[in-house]
């Protein structure tokens, strides 16, 4: 027989109440059904007792498993919240990245287009010296000379048959000697701008390699902070998972633990992370404080 139909009816009235008003309910009715149950044990109601033990436990496992699963749902958001900042932070560094390299590429761009104009202007600049370095106008010979010497003191002294054949041999020879001139010219000429124009090949060779090397140089970078990105996320994601799992170890056997730890712990490790090297000036967002480090201003363009 009931001998206390209050407290019974609210045990059956608080069966119900935890399921509608949570985890902090079931706890209190617990304390209040545990008080009941000593009460019981004191009073000799045993059967009562027993009943109120046997509800005892029913809650203690329905709270367990509400635990359980409120547990399972944070770990579950913590994960999904790893697994978007590492997405947002891959996303930053490829977009980070990618501007350096066009900005690269486009200063590469500027730089051979200088040279080539600068090697325009040599070259209009050698073509105007090149009159004074090689002369058009040759040098006549002084066996050319001589002859019209005698070509002209013939024709003073009225020996214009002996001057005619003079003056025939002096322009044969001036004809040869000019076209021997005009040879050689041609060919000092051709030597000169191919020794020019080797010169400029080779300033434009170097430069493409240092920025062959430079492109290099920041793929290398590029791949070896991505390594370290990817690696910084797979231990913070495995220390996660250790956390996780100890979080429900201590859950099944029935301790206590601070439900923001995991969270405090793993913020607190994301956020030890390195900041950018690129002077970008201007505040970031909340969700680019997460970027991997950019790479050394001495793999940039300025090298050039």
């Amino acid at each position: 027989m009931n001998e206390n139909p209050d407290v019974s009816a609210n045990e059956g009235e608080a069966g119900e109440k935890p399921q509608d008003e949570g985890e902090a309910d079931i706890e209190e009715f617990i304390e209040i059904l545990e008080e009941h149950c000593k009460n019981c044990e004191n009073e000799g109601k045993y059967v009562e007792a027993e009943m109120a033990k046997n509800r005892i436990k029913e809650l203690k496992e329905q709270k367990k498993q509400m635990d359980l699963e409120e547990l399972l749902n944070r770990q579950q958001n913590e994960n999904i919240e790893l697994e978007e900042t590492h997405i947002l932070e891959f996303n930053n560094f490829n977009q980070d990245w990618d501007k350096r390299m066009n900005a690269f590429q486009v200063h590469s761009s500027t730089l051979i287009k200088d040279l080539e104009q600068k090697h325009i202007n040599k070259h209009e600049e050698w073509k105007e010296k090149l009159g004074e370095r090689i002369p058009i106008k040759f040098k006549p010979s002084s066996e050319l000379l001589n002859l019209r010497r005698i070509q002209i003191n013939l024709a003073k002294q009225k020996e214009y048959k002996e001057a005619h054949q003079v003056q025939i041999r002096s322009q044969k020879l001036e004809k040869e000697e000019k076209a021997r001139y005009e040879e050689e010219r041609n060919g000092k000429i051709m030597k000169s701008e191919e020794k020019l124009f080797q010169q400029q090949d080779n300033e434009m060779e170097a430069l493409r390699k240092r920025i062959i090397a430079g492109e290099n140089e920041q793929k290398k970078q590029r791949a070896l902070e991505l390594e370290r990105m990817f690696q910084r996320y797979q231990n913070v994601k495995k220390e996660l998972e250790n956390q996780h799992k100890m979080e429900r170890i201590r859950l099944e056997k029935g301790q206590t633990f601070d439900p923001n730890a995991s969270r405090m712990s793993r913020m607190s490790r994301m956020s030890a992370r390195p900041k950018t090297a690129s002077s970008r000036g201007g505040q970031r967002s909340s969700a680019k404080k997460h970027r991997a480090a950019a790479p050394p201003s001495n793999t940039g363009y300025g090298r050039f």
